[in-house]
């Protein structure tokens, strides 16, 4: 091309990057039901040519708690993010972190930095089945271990090794384990049979990002009195919910009125199912970014009967009368570790004894909630 040539036209990938930053289009702030346009974002991270990494930026700023992350399953990507040879940077659970796919579709998670001289793993690519740092070409192993040194014929060392995180991948989304201690899973996250029921919907993604506390979030859904002065309802229905637990799985049973009734099935404090029946199912995926801020990547399905009204039904979830009243309550608390509880208030005494057990390995036992720790208060 000479130098008198016209510039060629922008592609639209180019379009895409330059209305925002892709991490921006994947994770930002979403109003009502604008989702993004997954394969314009994912043309844009290729930049025109192979895929190899990309880097999905918090829009969050740090926010120190009080309250520890949890110990759980948490969904770290998409699974359709995620192509053969990825490589994705991403800060949850208060770590850097680094989730590949190898060249035969495994998905890995391993923390972020290089033991060797602390390079961002993120920079580097997959090679194969492994993972190579780009400061001097390292490669790790899915466990962590590194496997190889090309510059060198001596031993590996035992402590070249990196963190990493038991993956299971299911129904379109990439889940990782974390537990503080690097105590191993000990309960499983059940299959959703919507989502490969051809008579429901393909997943409806949803992303959003906020402060709070995951522990906040979740007392929600035993805090009955607040849905009348939060959410608008007429009544509060304390009489008409119920809160059960069984290990580290709980469910809760309730009625919206209307004829309109719901269950919650949690499986640790990352991973919710909840049933509308005959109306709409939600994988709720919150993964805490850090202590005080956490990232949500819900998928919505829904009877293929109701898809046309599936943006109106999301908005009903996730808008202002939904959980958009929550966020600048929970962007502005104060938790307290003894709060001082009424009748009427429901069991969120019982729900943070229940809770408790997910901080196991990090130091809480004085935390309100635990099973040896001081008790809530109550009048």
């Amino acid at each position: 091309m000479s130098e008198e040539s016209d510039p060629p036209a922008a592609s639209p990938a180019a379009e895409a990057v330059a209305a925002g930053s892709p991490g921006d289009q994947l994770y930002g702030r979403i109003n009502g039901i604008a989702l993004p346009d997954l394969g314009r974002v994912r043309e844009a991270l290729a930049g025109g040519g192979p895929r190899r990494r990309r880097r999905i930026e918090s829009s969050l700023p740090p926010r120190s708690h009080v309250l520890p992350v949890p110990n759980g399953w948490y969904a770290i990507v998409a699974s359709d993010e995620l192509a053969a040879g990825d490589l994705v940077s991403i800060r949850l659970v208060d770590r850097e972190l680094v989730v590949a796919r190898d060249e035969f579709g495994r998905a890995s998670v391993l923390d972020a930095h290089c033991p060797h001289m602390g390079a961002h793993l993120g920079g580097g690519r997959v090679i194969g089945e492994r993972v190579k740092c780009p400061y001097h070409g390292w490669e790790f192993g899915a466990d962590g271990r590194c496997v190889r040194i090309p510059y060198s014929d001596s031993r590996i060392p035992s402590r070249a090794r990196v963190r990493s995180y038991p993956v299971h991948e299911a129904d379109g989304l990439v889940y990782f384990w974390y537990h503080a201690a690097d105590a191993p899973p000990n309960f499983e996250i059940p299959a959703v049979p919507e989502a490969s029921d051809p008579s429901w919907s393909e997943a409806y993604p949803w992303r959003f990002e906020l402060v709070a506390a995951l522990q906040e979030m979740a007392e929600n859904n035993v805090d009955y009195a607040h849905f009348r002065y939060v959410h608008g309802k007429d009544v509060i229905p304390r009489d008409i919910s119920a809160f059960h637990f069984d290990g580290p799985c709980s469910w809760v049973e309730e009625s919206l009125g209307d004829g309109v009734s719901f269950t919650r099935h949690s499986y640790g404090p990352g991973v919710a199912i909840l049933r509308f029946p005959s109306l709409m199912t939600i994988v709720a995926a919150t993964t805490p970014i850090d202590r005080g801020n956490c990232r949500l990547l819900w998928h919505f399905y829904f009877p293929r009967e109701l898809e046309a009204a599936a943006e109106d039904l999301i908005v009903q979830v996730t808008g202002p009368y939904g959980l958009q009243a929550d966020v600048p309550i929970w962007r502005d608390l104060s938790y307290r570790e003894r709060p001082v509880l009424v009748k009427g208030d429901g069991p969120i005494a019982e729900f943070r004894r229940w809770y408790a057990q997910f901080y196991e390995g990090n130091g809480s036992r004085d935390r309100p909630g635990h099973p040896d720790g001081p008790p809530e208060e109550s009048a």
